[in-house]
């Protein structure tokens, strides 16, 4: 029998080693597949076995990696750039796509949490991808970031960017911040995740290591983050059904900044709103594999 996981290395279009993991159902051949997008943390074993696991007893193959300077992969390490994690995800879909194992007319993106931004513009980029599922994906980049400011904090924020892009400009190395000074968590999920830490983890937060690219990053990567603009990727995403899933009381990733990219979807489309569900709900179990039992029916459906 056939192994059902295993360990893969990708290269990314600048030559990087991206880390993956592949995993497949117990029985079958060519396999419909879905390539899995973290979140923030940028690595593969955080919540996404679950997914992997789940989309398994499904039917469903699936391939995790960890985004370039983050985990197992190599590359530069401190910066959240989502259009870099953008590119390594398609360097990784194309890879899942060639997979003698895959379908390669059976392929769909699932983003958890930050990863949902980026599998909807993996998505728009890619015709090959049939369906995409995002659950506890945010919106605007620049929305997502002010959400959890006070304006006079916003507005403190860009001339803190401001001035350390001048210091760049003029050869200076970028500033080394805190995870809290680029996206500041509420109380309430930064003391849930304090409890998630010891189990698997969230996707949202870093996990629990002190060092550049886990804990701590350049304040430089806000530029990228504010430009983000998954609305506008996906009006590309027709003839790409699409599923979002959403806790009614996300503080880290309010439907407030997502309702505008679920209205451009030009569809087909749903958005499950879970009631009295926060981020970390739809992290963690129950709430994780109510969420993948949709998503799993929605590939099902469209893959």
């Amino acid at each position: 029998m056939a192994q059902l996981e295993r360990e893969l290395t990708i290269r990314s279009g600048k030559g990087e080693r991206i880390a993956a993991t592949f995993r497949m159902p117990q029985n079958g051949s060519a396999f419909p597949a879905v390539l899995l997008c973290q979140g923030l943390s940028g690595v593969r074993n955080l919540v996404m076995p679950t997914v992997a696991n789940a989309l398994a007893d499904a039917g469903i193959a699936s391939l995790r990696f960890d985004y370039v300077g983050h985990g197992d992969s190599s590359g530069d390490r401190g910066w959240i750039d989502p259009f870099a994690r953008v590119a390594d995800a398609r360097y990784v879909l194309s890879y899942l796509i060639g997979m003698q194992e895959v379908d390669p007319h059976r392929v769909g993106v699932y983003g958890h949490s930050y990863g949902g931004p980026v599998a909807v513009h993996v998505a728009a980029a890619d015709p090959e991808v049939r369906a995409a599922v995002t659950v506890s994906g945010p919106g605007n980049g620049q929305a997502m970031l002010r959400a959890p400011r006070p304006a006079w904090e916003w507005v403190e924020l860009k001339k803190r960017v401001a001035a350390d892009r001048l210091a760049i400009s003029r050869g200076h190395a970028p500033e080394i911040v805190t995870v809290n000074d680029i996206f500041p968590f509420s109380p309430a999920f930064a003391a849930a995740y304090e409890k998630l830490k010891a189990f698997q983890g969230g996707t949202s937060a870093l996990p629990g290591t002190d060092g550049l690219g886990k804990t701590s990053f350049y304040l430089a990567s806000v530029d990228a983050m504010s430009a983000f603009r998954p609305e506008a990727a996906a009006a590309a995403l027709a003839g790409c059904p699409t599923l979002f899933i959403n806790g009614a009381d996300d503080d880290t990733a309010p439907i407030e900044t997502v309702g505008e990219v679920y209205r451009a979807l030009p569809g087909p489309k749903r958005w499950i709103i879970v009631p009295e569900a926060d981020h970390n709900t739809l992290d963690t179990d129950p709430g994780l594999s109510a969420a993948l039992v949709h998503a799993g029916d929605w590939f099902g459906t469209y893959l």
